[in-house]
C-alpha cells in the first residue's frame, strides 16, 4: 500500500498538467487554434472630434474623422471662416463625403450680397464641386453658419486638398485643408488709413470719408464685380452734402478721381448718380469703386471736384500689406 501511493499521486499530477495544457490550446469560436486576440477599441472614426492629433491623422490619411481648419478667406464681399472638416467614407468603400463647417459674414455694412462664388475642393488638380443647399448670403453685417458638403468616389485625403472659392477666370481664394495642396490665398481686404480730417470740400460739394478698403475679392456692389487674377478694387464709403441753390446740382463719377502710387490717375467704375437740392442736400453711405491692376503699397490719393470745376479737394490714403492678400499682377 505504501508503494502504490507515489505512483497514484504522480498520475494525478500528470492528468492535471494535461488538462491545463488542453485548456490553454482550446479552439476559438471560429475554429482556429490561435489564442484569443487582445480586445480592440472599434473603428478609428472620430466623428465630432476636435483638433486632436489622432483625429487629424485619421482624416488626413483617408479614415473617418474631424479636424480643425481654423482659416479664413474672402470672396465677393463675403468672409468665409472655415472651422473644421469632417471626412466620412461610405460602408461600401467606394464613396465618401466631406463636410466643411463654415461661418459666412457679409462684410459690407449697407450693401446686400446677391451671389455665391463657385465652391469646390481641389484634389491635386481635380475639382470636387460643393453643395451649399438652399442657403442665401447673409444680410449686411450679419453672419450665418454654412455647412458645405462634397461627395466623391475613390480614395481621398485632406492632405493635398484645398477649398477654392471662385471660378478659374476670376481671382480665387484658396484654403488648404491639410498639408500640401495649393498655396493659401486669402483675398483679405486691406484697410487704408483715413486722414485726421476726413472731410473734403470742393466748391459746393463736401464728402465725409467713412471707410476705404483695397479689396482683392470684389470690385463692385452686391458681390457682382468679380475681379480677375491680380486686380484690386478700391472701395470708398462716404456721406455727401451739397450746398446748392434752387437749381440744385447733379453729382456722378465725373467728380471723383483716384491717383495710384505709381502716378496713374483713374476714374471710378461704380459711383453715385445723384441730384442734390436745397430741401434734400445730403446723401448717406455713398459708395465708389475704382478697379485696376498692379496694386502696390503706397499712397492712394482720392480727389473730389465740384461739377462746376472748382478746385479739387484731395485725401491721401496710405496702404500697406497689399501683396499678403493675393497676387497683384
Amino acid at each position: 500500500m505504501s508503494s502504490s501511493r507515489p505512483r497514484r499521486t504522480t498520475a494525478l499530477a500528470l492528468a492535471a498538467a494535461l488538462l491545463t495544457a488542453g485548456l490553454a490550446t482550446a479552439c476559438q469560436p471560429d475554429g482556429s487554434d490561435d489564442a484569443a486576440p487582445a480586445a480592440t477599441t472599434g473603428a478609428t472614426t472620430t466623428p465630432g472630434a476636435g483638433s486632436g492629433t489622432a483625429a487629424a491623422t485619421a482624416a488626413a490619411t483617408g479614415k473617418a474623422g474631424t479636424v480643425t481648419i481654423g482659416k479664413t478667406a474672402y470672396w465677393g464681399g463675403l468672409r468665409f471662416d472655415v472651422k473644421s472638416a469632417t471626412y466620412a467614407p461610405d460602408p461600401d468603400g467606394e464613396h465618401f463625403k466631406v463636410t466643411l463647417a463654415t461661418t459666412v459674414t457679409n462684410t459690407f455694412r449697407t450693401t446686400a450680397v446677391r451671389d455665391w462664388p463657385d465652391i469646390a475642393i481641389d484634389v491635386n488638380g481635380t475639382p470636387l464641386t460643393g453643395d451649399r443647399g438652399a442657403a442665401v448670403p447673409p444680410t449686411p453685417g450679419a453672419s450665418n453658419p454654412l455647412p458645405l458638403t462634397f461627395t466623391g468616389t475613390g480614395a481621398f485625403s485632406l492632405d493635398g486638398a484645398s477649398l477654392v472659392l471662385g471660378d478659374a477666370g476670376q481671382a480665387q481664394a484658396v484654403v488648404p485643408l491639410g498639408t500640401g495642396g495649393r498655396p493659401a490665398v486669402t483675398l483679405a481686404p486691406v484697410d487704408l488709413k483715413l486722414p485726421a480730417n476726413p472731410t473734403l470740400t470742393s466748391g459746393r460739394l463736401t464728402l465725409n470719408l467713412k471707410t476705404a478698403q483695397l479689396r482683392a475679392d470684389v470690385g463692385g456692389g452686391n458681390g457682382s464685380g468679380a475681379l480677375t487674377l491680380g486686380q484690386r478694387g478700391l472701395l470708398v464709403v462716404f456721406d455727401m452734402t451739397g450746398q446748392v441753390g434752387p437749381a440744385g446740382m447733379a453729382v456722378d463719377g465725373g467728380s471723383l478721381r483716384l491717383k495710384l502710387p505709381g502716378g496713374e490717375e483713374i476714374g471710378p467704375t461704380v459711383a453715385p448718380i445723384e441730384a442734390i437740392y436745397p430741401d434734400r442736400p445730403g446723401r448717406q453711405d455713398q459708395v465708389a469703386w475704382f478697379v485696376f491692376s498692379g496694386a502696390t503699397d503706397g499712397d492712394y490719393t482720392l480727389s473730389v471736384t465740384d461739377p462746376d470745376h472748382a478746385t479739387p479737394a484731395t485725401a491721401v490714403l496710405p496702404a500697406t500689406g497689399v501683396k499678403a492678400s493675393g497676387p497683384t499682377g
